[in-house]
């Protein structure tokens, strides 16, 4: 290869590489980082249309997906077994892909920020997105939805 192709070659990979990165930027999605000490959570609306937020299930670092239409939170069983979530008891999920085989596991504690609550039941399936944040925590809070971004609260607070 003469000197010229290798510039050119040079030129259009640098190139690519800037599309990939800028590319990949705006399609993952906006995952928001709860603060502490503020008792309050404000999260994005992603590019995707969903909701994500970091937080925790029984201490263990999770991402969350904001699903004001699931039951419970969930996991997949993958993230389940880093987790070290107990066996749990037989159930079948209704999900938008249909009706999938898992577990409960009862009494975990799930937080995002400083917002935590104990006694959570998590459902753990084989499939689907990693972690769901479902009713039985987002129905003991106070979330407030606008068209572009979910703010979560401890009740009563201002």
């Amino acid at each position: 290869m003469s000197g010229s192709h290798a510039k050119y070659a040079a030129f259009w990979l640098l190139v690519g590489g800037i599309g990939y990165l800028a590319f990949n930027a705006f399609v993952s999605p906006k995952v928001a980082v709860a603060t502490r000490g503020s008792g309050t959570v404000v999260i994005e609306r992603s590019h995707d249309q969903h909701f994500y937020v970091e937080g925790a299930i029984n201490g263990h670092p999770v991402t969350f997906m904001v699903d004001t239409g699931a039951t419970v939170v969930s996991v997949n069983e993958e993230l389940a077994r880093k987790m070290r979530l107990g066996p749990g008891v037989p159930a079948i999920f209704d999900t938008a892909a249909g009706r999938v085989e898992g577990r409960i596991v009862p009494d975990a504690t799930v937080q995002i920020g400083d917002i935590r609550v104990e006694g959570i039941r998590v459902g753990i399936n084989s499939g689907g997105p990693a972690a769901l944040l479902g009713q039985n925590f987002l129905n003991k809070i106070d979330l407030r939805q606008s068209p572009e971004r979910m703010t979560v609260r401890v009740p009563g607070s201002p």
